[in-house]
């Protein structure tokens, strides 16, 4: 008996020790840029100097008080003085570009559903319920991108619209109903982006103007050749490509293509990446002057 009870206190021991290694790899080793946004400290912009020469912009609004994504993070980024604002758009299983990160609702629903094989009322059938403060927001659900769009309008906020459904993946995206509802809501000034150069290109086809920048990973002449051949197309980086390739970097500004650098969240970087001449900084933390 008293040979059993030792057995048993091994095994409860052995799967305590389990499930706290479990629980330690899921804080330390998580990849940090899903939830970066809880951690990151706001930092004043007026504490970085020539900052006013950059475009700040929120990433998936202020994603630190309020879920990202969300209606309420967007109105938030506007109460701090941002005046653009990103997000991510999928489109749902009937067509209609909604605003996620992931394609799948499972980090900020709970549902490991995918948006691609959903319909949109399907989607919105399963609240935000993760996320900062996402609490203290009753019935909060995926929003369109017409619903991003009329809270930009309302709130003076510039739209930075990622797209993160690819031709390489989906067989024609209704990117013309992108440029319809930007049309409907009379914005006109929005920069639409993307890691799918095939994706700007496609929408290149259907507007002229409208202003792109091509999201990469690597800064190299490979990126920026892809950008020119978008056309009326700039450059939006990592910072880690942007420190790695400081030269490139300074010769696409020296040649008048506009570049970007994400995500900065710390002073040092911003101030680096703003001495270099770069014109979009896409940040968490470093709050505007309002």
């Amino acid at each position: 008996m008293r040979k059993l009870n030792a057995k048993r206190i091994t095994i409860i021991i052995a799967a305590v020790v389990l499930i706290a290694a479990l629980a330690l790899t899921h804080f330390v080793f998580l990849p940090r840029h899903r939830y970066a946004c809880a951690y990151v400290k706001q930092i004043s912009a007026s504490s970085i100097a020539n900052i006013d020469k950059t475009i700040l912009i929120s990433h998936r609004g202020i994603a630190a008080e309020a879920p990202e994504n969300t209606l309420p993070a967007y109105e938030i980024a506007a109460k701090k003085g941002f005046k653009y604002a990103e997000t991510d758009i999928r489109t749902t299983a009937d067509g209609v570009w909604v605003l996620t990160h992931d394609n799948s609702l499972k980090r900020m629903t709970g549902f490991s559903g995918k948006c691609e094989n959903m319909k949109l009322s399907e989607v919105r059938s399963y609240p935000v319920i993760k996320g900062a403060n996402a609490k203290n927001y009753k019935n909060l659900v995926t929003p369109t991108f017409e619903e991003y769009l009329e809270t930009c309008v309302k709130n003076g906020l510039i739209p930075v619209v990622e797209i993160k459904t690819y031709p390489e993946d989906y067989k024609n995206p209704p990117y013309k109903d992108i440029l319809s509802s930007l049309k409907k809501y009379n914005v006109n000034n929005a920069i639409i982006i993307s890691f799918s150069h095939l994706a700007l290109e496609q929408i290149r086809e259907y507007n002229k103007n409208i202003k792109m920048l091509y999201l990469c990973k690597t800064l190299d002449d490979e990126s920026v050749s892809k950008a020119e051949k978008i056309g009326n197309c700039g450059i939006d980086c990592s910072y880690k490509a942007f420190a790695k390739n400081p030269r490139l970097a300074e010769r696409i500004i020296a040649d008048g293509m506009p570049l970007g650098v994400w995500t900065i969240d710390k002073k040092e970087e911003a101030e680096k990446a703003i001495e270099a001449g770069v014109k979009y900084l896409t940040t968490n933390a470093i709050m505007p002057e309002r």
